[in-house]
């Protein structure tokens, strides 16, 4: 993934990621995860929901060994709001909590470790290498009459491809009249669409699923049809970034373990 991939990734994660216990709802939810510019947000930026976290896009290096990948540097800001709380202790240690599987009543310490969660689970992700860090729990501080902040900052590095990935399934084999291949990898980004399975006349496998005969879409890891021979048989992920419902890119159907011959 690039550096705009890899926010996004971190977002969608981020906006998933669910309680250990009781009712495991999401700590945030997709509408409380935000990829943010500048600066923590003043007092009439602040959303509405709480707790929140911000994704910020930091500086890049090249890496010393490839100049083709970056090693490129993000920051993750969880943030914890409790009102009628003149000392800020719930902002850090929490409240009483009615369920421990809901945010109401959660200190920024019980939030930061599902942060943390949440960005380690993406260690391996399309080859992706990332350290995380943390800066430590933020004092509370006080942003409005009777309410309090308190923040956790993440420092997250991953190296990075220049130019954006789309990662292709793999191990594609064929058992009893069943294809089958390995897509988690793709199933779990934030922008993918679904896989498409097709062949070609010959040797040569296909690129882009444009150039084939298209056999089956969805989003199965395996699909059941009788092979012919002489053919060359590629699976595809087609991705949508931007939401459109519509793929906008697919996979590279040449790449070894994206295809098979018969």
């Amino acid at each position: 993934m690039n550096p705009w991939q890899m926010a996004q990734q971190i977002k969608h994660k981020l906006a998933r990621v669910t309680w250990a216990g009781g009712a495991g709802a999401v700590v945030f939810g997709s509408r409380s995860v935000f990829c943010y510019a500048g600066t923590a947000p003043s007092e009439e930026e602040l959303p509405a929901g709480f707790p929140f976290a911000l994704v910020t896009i930091d500086n890049a290096t090249p890496d010393e060994e490839d100049p083709e990948l970056l090693q490129q540097v993000f920051s993750v800001l969880a943030v914890v709001e409790t009102t009628g709380d003149p000392l800020g202790e719930f902002a850090v240690i929490g409240s009483s909590r009615a369920d421990l599987g809901r945010s109401a009543g959660a200190g920024i310490a019980e939030v930061s470790e599902r942060v943390r969660f949440a960005v380690q689970d993406l260690s391996g992700v399309d080859g992706a290498s990332l350290l995380v860090s943390a800066s430590g729990t933020g004092s509370p501080a006080a942003v409005g009459r009777g309410r309090h902040l308190a923040f956790d900052q993440f420092t997250v590095t991953a190296l990075c491809t220049s130019q954006p990935h789309y990662a292709a399934p793999q191990n594609l084999r064929l058992a009893n009249d069943v294809f089958s291949w390995a897509g988690a990898h793709c199933s779990a980004r934030f922008d993918f669409l679904r896989f498409r399975l097709g062949y070609v006349t010959g040797t040569v496998p296909a690129s882009s699923p444009s150039a084939a005969t298209i056999v089956y879409t969805g989003t199965n890891l395996e699909f059941g049809i009788a092979a012919a021979p002489g053919r060359t048989y590629s699976v595809w992920a087609d991705y949508d970034p931007r939401g459109t419902g519509s793929p906008a890119a697919s996979s590279d159907g040449a790449l070894v373990g994206a295809f098979l011959r018969t």
